[in-house]
């Protein structure tokens, strides 16, 4: 199942067109034909953090959660941010 977090929609609504439109094409359209989320190429683990994920955008980050069969879309922040808000 995936899940996304209130704070990560309203994360997305911030940014701007240029980098929102790639992100929102793979997080709400992409994401579902993947067969194992783990192991795609965009997605890269955190490490010291063996649930959290991270997918790179450009200058933007978006921070995952996988746990067993949920994935949750926790926040989209610019790089410079994303590390002192996520996980």
């Amino acid at each position: 199942m995936i899940f996304y977090r209130k704070k990560f929609l309203k994360d997305l609504s911030k940014i701007p067109e240029k980098y929102r439109t790639r992100i929102e094409q793979f997080v709400f359209e992409e994401i579902h034909q993947i067969p194992s989320i783990a192991e795609h190429r965009k997605i890269e683990k955190m490490s010291g953090y063996p649930d959290y994920f991270k997918i790179r955008f450009g200058e933007y980050r978006v921070g995952l959660q996988i746990n067993e069969d949920e994935l949750t879309f926790e926040r989209v922040l610019h790089r410079k941010e994303i590390y002192k808000y996520f996980p």
